[in-house]
């Protein structure tokens, strides 16, 4: 059986919408959906088929609508609240509350054909602190709100979830990504969803297969909600996925696949290596520059004719959240790219022998002095 485990990460987890809609697409469909925090949330709707209307949320809500704030506070004002929110056990999450309130069918729930799995954390007299690892059929009727509202309940900035005279915390203080319980509940194999959420990330002991989608870019903050951020983070969840199933190539940008882009970035990497080496032999250290850049920017072995261009196009601002091919994201970057950024290098780039000033800016500058040789390699053709 397949498993899509999700992990916490508050505001981050629009990227999991993302990955549903690409996952929607290739036919690709769980067993079983395990999540933590926000991702026991999306997990929930997804088990429901209500992924949706879990895009329409997650488009529509700001931090306003998951906690309670006080308007306009001064720099003081605003110490004085998280000090008295601290003291006070945690944020008001009303507003959470209404969504789940109106989001959730606990009956569906536990009909699914997928099923279900989160994680908490309780803390008891009788028992008292234990990780809580729960299918939906271990859950007593009429509780599941209850229990993702605890596995959400991020202490000390949200209040625990009282639950039957127990306090719940959010799983991520346990598990964050939860695929120990997956292979419990019988999966065998792991689609994991990693967005770098705050908790204890368990190294994978399971020995079941497993693939993890995770994103180059930085998701944004934890506690704020803003449906600009969410757009962003489900478009980056949606490549992402499709670049793990193989079906678009790169590292930070989604380039299509097919002979022309193969073709196509043959012909940037040879031009890119020549004039590499043109400035390497006035100046050899550099070509440890460009490949420590290059290796730091983190791209799969496969991937790395590609990493120089994408190093250049995200040092430029250029959206990663829409599909390219290798000419359009040349183009992108050219469009993008500050000619001044290069002239800093004009000596280096020229191959011209006293570069000495420029070709010691350029080793303590590894990326900026990559985008300008991508540059110049864009510039000459």
């Amino acid at each position: 059986m397949k498993a899509l485990v999700l992990a916490g990460g508050g505001a981050k987890g629009s990227y999991q919408v993302g990955v549903w809609r690409a996952l929607e697409e290739l036919g690709w469909k769980p067993d079983i959906i395990t999540g933590t925090s926000v991702g026991s949330l999306n997990g929930a709707l997804f088990t429901l088929g209500l992924s949706d209307v879990a895009r329409d949320m997650w488009l529509s809500i700001d931090t306003d609508d998951i906690i309670t704030l006080p308007d306009r506070l001064t720099p003081g004002e605003l110490h004085d609240f998280l000090r008295d929110v601290v003291k006070g056990g945690g944020l008001d999450v009303t507003p959470l509350e209404q969504i789940i309130d109106r989001l959730l069918d606990e009956d569906a729930l536990r009909a699914s054909s997928i099923r279900f799995g989160l994680v908490t954390v309780e803390r008891s007299k009788e028992n008292g602190i234990r990780p809580r690892e729960l299918s939906v059929d271990e859950i007593p009727e009429g509780k599941v709100k209850d229990y993702l509202l605890a596995s959400a309940a991020c202490f000390p900035a949200f209040r625990p979830r009282q639950i039957d005279g127990a306090k719940f915390y959010d799983g991520g203080y346990a598990d964050n990504l939860p695929f120990g319980l997956a292979k419990r509940m019988g999966a065998g194999e792991l689609l994991c969803v990693d967005i770098d959420g705050l908790g204890i990330k368990k190294l994978n002991f399971s020995g079941l297969p497993t693939k993890t989608i995770e994103s180059h870019w930085d998701l944004g903050e934890l506690l704020k909600f803003d449906p600009t951020v969410a757009r962003r983070n489900i478009e980056l969840g949606y490549y992402d996925t499709l670049r793990a199933f193989g079906r678009v190539q790169g590292t930070a940008y989604a380039i299509r696949l097919g002979d022309e882009q193969t073709a196509a970035l043959a012909d940037f990497s040879a031009r890119y290596d020549a004039v590499l080496d043109r400035i390497t032999e006035e100046a050899p250290a550099l070509a440890l520059t460009a490949l420590t850049a290059v290796q730091l920017f983190g791209p799969a072995k496969d991937q790395r004719l590609l990493a120089p261009l994408e190093l250049a196009a995200e040092q430029a601002g250029v959206d990663p959240t829409r599909l390219y091919t290798v000419q359009q994201l040349c183009d992108a970057f050219a469009a993008a790219y500050d000619p001044e950024q290069a002239d800093r290098y004009r000596t280096v780039l020229a191959g011209e022998e006293k570069a000495g000033a420029d070709a010691v800016f350029a080793a303590v500058t590894p990326r900026d002095f990559v985008a300008a040789v991508v540059y110049t390699t864009l510039a000459e053709k």
